[in-house]
């Protein structure tokens, strides 16, 4: 039952003394609805302010309805976003009358038209087949073959469609708009359409799919298919550039990072398979004497697919040095291994690093220590709380932001690594907005839009 305390109801009465309700509040439940074949769609409907109930609680699924009745239901369906137009002016449907607007749009969008002697006839029941006819018209549906053969394939009774009617009942049965309960052969064409008729093919031109598939005619279920996919040929080559931050690494560093395509890949045949602005994630790892961008994954279109590609080699380096550092270190990312050194070598204790990643700590570690004698690692993981808050100190303003808590044994066995290894004295710099040139090393599928 609609609950009175919480649904506002404005009714209005037609000429034709018959009663259209618009009820405000979604959730509705009608109490004559409830397990019929319509229900669901009708309760969409009227949560759309399409259609409504009565101040008894029920919808009257089986009465009929007037041309006034339908104009303003296919008002609310379909013309309610679009721009007002000019009334077209019938003999019987005056200004004040209460669908007077309804009428107007419906007929100058082409739903429905009125009759030779220049009235609408707002309080005529309308049939089934004038409800497909125009919505067949107002929606500017056209069959795609021969009307006879599209009727005397779906009716038992397509003998009895009108002349005038038959395009405008093929073009509909074609979209699947035609619903016929119980029997989805029999069409019933000259029948006066309920309530629930008109709001059966209202929810299947709305595309709303709330109509059991059974009644309606021509009905084929969807088929899942795979996306179609193009492939990207490896040794393709994928532009992308690096974010707003500079990024500092040691040779040894492996460092998370995110590039943007900055030039779209098509392929041969002009198709746009990696639009510009897609991201590519994956790492800064030592490679090819430098440090390369190696591709793990790409964003494109909202889908993230595996991608195996890497970069040319970064090879611009610099001292480690307080005067050559202090330019570039502020708000720049920073590797673990190169933290590490800049705090180790040049013995300055203030990186001003807006963040140190963390990355493979471990790693960096180990490639460091590798060869070191046993009690010097074990002094490093000892003494390594110290050391690592030597790196993490304030100074004034001058401080180390840690996107991960490093561990204070891992990190002193870094920086003591690198502390005996005198000759790292040189980190690799990425500058901002730097373009690397990807290479594709195996080849990508791409989902076509």
């Amino acid at each position: 039952m609609i609950n009175p305390m919480s649904t506002a109801i404005i009714s209005r009465l037609c000429g034709a003394g018959s009663l259209i309700l618009a009820l405000a509040t979604p959730g509705l439940a009608f109490s004559d609805t409830q397990g019929f074949w319509a229900d669901a769609c009708i309760q969409q409907l009227a949560q759309r302010g399409i259609v409504g109930g009565y101040p008894d609680g029920r919808f009257r699924p089986y009465d009929p309805v007037t041309r006034s009745e339908f104009a303003t239901m296919v008002d609310r369906a379909f013309l309610a976003n679009r721009p007002r137009t000019a009334p077209v002016g019938f003999r019987d449907v005056p200004p004040g009358f209460w669908a007077h607007e309804a009428i107007n749009q419906a007929a100058g969008a082409g739903f429905l038209s009125g009759y030779p002697d220049g009235r609408f006839r707002p309080g005529q029941p309308i049939s089934r087949v004038q409800v497909w006819v125009a919505l067949s018209s107002g929606l500017n549906l056209r069959p795609t073959q021969s009307p006879e053969v599209v009727l005397r394939q779906l009716y038992q009774d397509a003998a009895r469609i009108p002349d005038y009617a038959r395009p405008g009942v093929a073009a509909a049965s074609e979209q699947q708009l035609v619903v016929n309960y119980p029997d989805v052969s029999l069409l019933r064409p000259n029948q006066l359409a309920s309530r629930a008729d008109v709001a059966a093919s209202l929810c299947q031109g709305l595309r709303l799919a709330a109509i059991p598939s059974q009644y309606i005619a021509g009905y084929v279920p969807p088929v899942a298919t795979q996306p179609q996919t193009a492939n990207l040929p490896q040794g393709t080559q994928v532009i992308a550039r690096s974010g707003s931050q500079r990024v500092i690494l040691a040779p040894q560093d492996r460092l998370p990072l995110t590039l943007t395509v900055v030039q779209e890949v098509r392929d041969t045949q002009g198709r746009l398979l990696i639009p510009a602005g897609s991201t590519i994630q994956g790492e800064m790892r030592p490679g090819s004497g430098g440090s390369q961008f190696v591709a793990q994954q790409i964003t494109l279109r909202g889908r993230t697919l595996p991608l195996d590609a890497i970069s040319q080699p970064v090879r611009r380096t610099q001292e480690v040095s307080e005067r050559s550092l202090r330019p570039i270190l502020p708000g720049a990312l920073v590797g673990t291994a190169a933290a590490a050194l800049i705090a180790g070598v040049s013995g300055d204790r203030r990186i001003e690093a807006g963040e140190v990643l963390a990355g493979t700590v471990a790693g960096a570690a180990a490639g460091l220590n590798w060869g070191r004698k046993p009690e010097k690692v074990l002094r490093d993981f000892g003494i390594g709380a110290g050391l690592g808050a030597a790196v993490g100190g304030l100074s004034g303003d001058r401080r180390v932001t840690a996107t991960e808590v490093l561990g204070g044994a891992v990190l002193g066995a870094v920086v003591g690594g690198a502390a005996d290894r005198r000759q790292l004295r040189e980190v690799i710099v990425l500058e901002p907005g730097t373009d690397l040139v990807l290479t594709l090393n195996q080849s990508l599928g791409v989902p076509l839009p």
